[in-house]
């Protein structure tokens, strides 16, 4: 089997936290874990100077750079608590907006491996409201997107890998594989247990009578429940012990949601399969919905491949100390550190 690499981890600060942010803490761990580098970036951006500076104006430049500068010594500081506690770290600072945009742009040049962000209303776990930004780097992002949440972290003890091989789009995008892959990447890395969950069809809303599903086949709801066991047990195979998956009959967002409550999970790890606004709005999304409802920590897994890129505005302006070669593959260590770095 494959297995995505966890190699650098991007984690988007803002520009108004100090401090030592829940996602630094959590990304500084894990990147620690499976043997990761950091970048540490944030955007900045102010429309009049930015519409001076297009056009040459010296005082702009000046508050421009005034701005960059002031941001990344922020970052520096940051950045140094978590190297004084042994983490790889680097930081860029990018002059852009929107915001969503600077980061999508910075995970695709840097080739991040994982992008970390908070929740924006701190303390605010249980009924989480997603800002654009959340929603733009949830259906944007090229690389999985941990949303953290829980303000404690001591290496993820459950990790609860949801998934849905029945799913026509899931099945042909392979985001289950996927969603399986790094849930045991980090399962290893943090010596957790890996469970599985699956939403089966509601009673309700089984076939009274058989129904066709080919050309002469029939099934009814007893047999649609088989056929939804099976590739389940065929999906998990080599992934997830099967005492360890639960198959409970619901809505897809409220039965994972139950059982990570059930589970007492730490982390959630869920496909995100890509949709339109308009699709969304009338179909809703899982992933959305189990981001905003369950209390711990969320990740969110893209489907393999590109993903669509997003309208652009706003200059871009980049000063860093990270370098864009993708490292060499390195061990990852067997256990999650229980250290806590500590900001100055």
């Amino acid at each position: 089997m494959s297995e995505r690499q966890l190699e650098r981890v991007l984690v988007a600060i803002k520009p108004w936290e100090r401090g030592l942010p829940l996602e630094s803490q959590h990304a500084a761990q894990l990147a620690q874990a499976v043997g990761a580098e950091l970048l540490l970036a944030s955007a900045v951006f102010d429309a009049k100077i930015a519409s001076r500076a297009e056009r040459g104006n010296a005082g702009a430049l000046l508050a421009r750079g005034r701005m960059i500068e002031a941001e990344r010594v922020e970052l520096e500081r940051l950045a140094q608590s978590l190297r004084d506690w042994g983490a790889k770290v680097a930081t860029r600072v990018v002059f852009q907006a929107p915001a969503y945009q600077a980061v999508l742009d910075t995970a695709r040049e840097w080739r991040a491996d994982l992008l970390v962000v908070g929740v924006h209303e701190r303390g605010l776990r249980l009924g989480t409201r997603l800002t654009d930004t959340d929603w733009q780097l949830m259906h944007l992002t090229p690389c999985p997107l941990l949303l953290v949440k829980d303000p404690a972290f001591d290496g993820y003890p459950t990790i609860l890998a949801a998934v849905d091989p029945t799913h026509p789009q899931a099945a042909a995008s392979g985001v289950d594989r996927a969603v399986l892959e790094i849930s045991s990447k980090l399962a290893r890395a943090c010596e957790s247990e890996l469970r599985a969950v699956h939403a089966l069809p509601e009673p309700a809303r089984s076939p009274l009578r058989p129904v066709e599903i080919a050309p002469g086949v029939y099934c009814d709801a007893d047999a649609i429940e088989e056929l939804h066991r099976r590739a389940v047990d065929e999906l998990l195979a080599g992934y997830v012990a099967p005492d360890r998956v639960d198959l409970i009959a619901g809505t897809p967002a409220e039965v994972i949601a139950q059982a990570a409550a059930d589970r007492h999970a730490a982390l959630v790890v869920i496909g995100a399969l890509r949709r339109s606004r308009l699709e969304r709005a009338i179909l809703g999304s899982t992933a959305e919905a189990v981001a905003m409802d369950v209390p711990c920590d969320v990740l969110l897994v893209p489907p393999p491949g590109p993903a669509p890129a997003a309208a652009r505005s706003g200059g871009r302006d980049v000063t860093d100390t990270a370098k864009t070669t993708k490292p060499r593959r390195r061990a990852a260590s067997s256990a999650a550190p229980d250290r806590r770095p500590r900001a100055r």
